[in-house]
């Protein structure tokens, strides 16, 4: 197998196992630009699929692996659709503020407790949860922590990619599944004193 060969191998597996490649994220650069200089050659390998690759150039700097057919892209469960949407809003604030050489876009596990809190779920995000939730999201390069989540000023590094697996036109299908969860939840607090009384799997 020539070198050609296999980084086009190796960034097709990337693409099919994390949806995304960024070109902002160091141990992803070589792969994102590859694929930006060989794009034709990565789309071929996954037409066959019904699949597409997308390129964001910069700002975004983010290649996109794009399933054509209803019902095989990722699915979130509804506290990751919920901390994403938290994120995105988030990136979006931060971003305002940042020069825009700026590559890192962070935010405290504070910034989105705080951002959740206002959305009046019964279920506050402990750091189990709140760490189980970031694995999926860093599994699709959308966010991932940076070190370990010890307390309210740890720190969430946020992708682009936030603005791009949640578009604008998607934005009142995640608000809508903050109410319903808001909704349902509420039916396992006990109403002396507003606790879960079961523990809810998501």
């Amino acid at each position: 197998m020539t070198e050609t060969n296999k980084m086009l191998e190796e960034c097709a597996n990337y693409l099919l196992n994390h949806c995304f490649v960024l070109g902002g994220v160091e141990d992803q650069r070589a792969k994102y630009l590859y694929v930006q200089d060989h794009l034709n050659e990565v789309r071929a390998v996954f037409a066959p699929l019904g699949c597409s690759v997308v390129l964001y150039p910069a700002p975004l700097q983010a290649a996109a692996l794009v399933n054509e057919h209803e019902g095989s892209q990722a699915r979130l469960l509804k506290y990751e659709s919920i901390l994403l949407l938290v994120l995105r809003l988030l990136y979006l604030q931060k971003r305002e503020s940042l020069s825009a050489s700026a590559d890192q876009v962070l935010v405290t596990v504070e910034e989105v407790q705080a951002e959740l809190q206002k959305m009046n779920l019964p279920r506050r995000l402990d750091q189990p949860t709140l760490e189980k939730l970031l694995r999926t999201l860093r599994r699709y390069n959308l966010a991932r922590p940076v070190g370990r989540l010890s307390g309210l000023d740890s720190r969430i590094e946020v992708f682009p990619t936030v603005l791009l697996a949640l578009p604008d036109s998607d934005l009142a299908d995640a608000a809508a599944e903050v109410t319903r969860t808001r909704s349902e939840l509420s039916l396992y607090e006990r109403p002396e004193d507003g606790t879960a009384a079961v523990e809810v799997e998501e």
